[in-house]
Order: structure tokens, then C-alpha cells, then sequence
């Protein structure tokens, strides 16, 4: 069920398209047990602090750190697998060619010295760092990790949620287009997304964090997870290539 808040439902554009409704009510263990990118999501799991602006600037703040490089941005593209590989290396050296590994199987052109997928995410990591200034800022905001893994919306609107008495900003994605709708594609899932919607509740000034329509700001919503999860499989262009041991 859910918020009353928002209870008008999207046409469908198609009689297969479902409507996505990600202030949907979802229960909070549901939540933390949606599998290890709740990892990435939670406040702990990010312990970088630079907030570079510019998306060259950005790729070499957080490439060059490897120690740290996981800790990073990066973690909310993680898959189960890759995660648990990463957290086995000891080595400087293990952690270079594990990076390198974890773009080329996102490299949609390994001939090419341009990697367009891994600029295209940085240049969305330096938008959110200059775009939200909430704290945790940037990146590590909850607008920032949505826009970061699902792009930038289709449209943008205010609501009041009456069950906060607050107001909320609420992001549409036609996934008929954009990265959710080109993963969805590559998955062979396109018929079951329509539009979505993402609700951000406003707890403070200048602070928004997710609303998941339940009990209160900062629960993420089940179907946001689905989402990410579309879009972290099919991101991978190369899953077979192996890693230099």
C-alpha cells in the first residue's frame, strides 16, 4: 500500500508496464536484508571526505587512493561478488589490477584508451558534489547516490507527505529512457518498468534523505533496490573477462 500521500498511480504507456512507485511502503528489514549494496547505502560504509567538483578532478581523487578506492563512489556499483573479492586483497598491487579488472568489464570498447562508462560516472559524482550541499554532502547524500546510479530524472516536483507534515521532493524517471531504461533493456526486463518515482522528505534545512513512505525518512524502498540492481547487472559489458591473479 501506499503513502497516502501519493496514492495517484502513472498510466502505463503499455499494457505490459507496470508502475514503479518507489515511496511504496516497505518493511524496514526487508530493507537492510535487500543484499550487500545496502553496504554502499548505509552512512558508515563511505568514509571518503573530498568532494571534488570537476569529473577529471573526481576520477583522480578517488583512482589514485586505493586503499580507499572501495569506500568510495565505486561502492554503489558493486556486485555481491566483486564486493567480497575486493575485501580478500592485502596488496597495493592486487587492488590496481582488481580496479583495472572492475572497469574493463564495464569497457564497452576495450580498444579504445577513452573509457566512456567510467567518465560518464564521474561526471555524475562531481555534479552531486556540486549539486547537494546536505549533509553527508555530495556523493554521499541520498540524492547524490540515486543520481549517481540511475542518472539524472526526467522531472522534478514539490509535494507536502501528510504524514510528516513535510514537504517532499519528488524525482520521476521515465525509464523509457536514460540508464534505468538501457540496463532494463540488456536484462530483458523492459516490459515490466514504467514510470518511477523517487521521494525525498525534507528533515531539516537543507538536509533531504529518502522517504520510503513507512516510518520515517531514510528507509529506502525495496523497489529502489531492484532498480539499482538492474543497472549494476547489465552496466557489465565483459562478464566474462577473467582477473589477473
Amino acid at each position: 500500500m501506499a503513502s497516502a500521500a501519493f496514492t495517484r498511480l502513472r498510466e502505463p504507456l503499455m499494457s505490459q508496464r507496470c508502475t514503479f512507485r518507489l515511496i511504496a511502503m516497505a518493511a524496514v528489514a526487508t530493507v537492510l536484508s535487500a543484499g550487500p549494496w545496502a553496504v554502499a547505502l548505509s552512512r558508515g560504509a563511505t568514509s571518503g571526505r573530498q568532494l571534488p567538483k570537476d569529473p577529471a578532478e573526481a576520477m583522480a581523487v578517488f583512482e589514485n587512493d586505493v586503499e580507499e578506492w572501495g569506500n568510495g563512489p565505486v561502492s554503489y556499483l558493486f556486485l555481491p561478488e566483486e564486493l567480497e573479492e575486493w575485501k580478500e586483497l592485502e596488496t597495493d598491487e592486487e587492488r590496481r589490477e582488481f580496479i583495472q579488472w572492475f572497469w574493463d568489464r564495464r569497457d564497452d570498447d576495450l580498444r579504445d584508451s577513452r573509457h566512456l562508462f567510467k567518465e560518464g560516472f564521474y561526471t555524475r559524482v562531481a555534479h552531486t558534489n556540486r549539486r547537494f550541499s546536505e549533509f553527508p554532502r555530495g556523493w554521499r547524500s541520498d540524492r547524490g547516490r540515486v543520481w549517481i546510479i540511475l542518472g539524472s530524472p526526467d522531472s522534478a516536483t514539490t509535494a507536502f507527505a501528510t504524514d510528516f507534515s513535510a514537504e517532499l521532493e519528488i524525482w520521476t524517471y521515465n525509464t523509457y529512457g536514460g540508464i534505468l531504461r538501457s540496463a532494463a533493456v540488456v536484462l530483458g526486463e523492459a516490459s515490466s518498468l514504467g514510470q518511477m518515482e523517487v521521494a525525498f522528505i525534507n528533515i531539516g534545512p537543507g538536509i533531504r534523505e529518502i522517504h520510503g513512505g513507512r516510518v520515517g525518512p531514510g528507509v529506502w524502498p525495496q523497489y529502489l533496490y531492484r532498480a539499482f540492481e538492474i543497472v549494476r547487472k547489465a552496466v557489465i559489458v565483459n562478464p566474462t573477462l577473467k582477473r589477473q591473479q
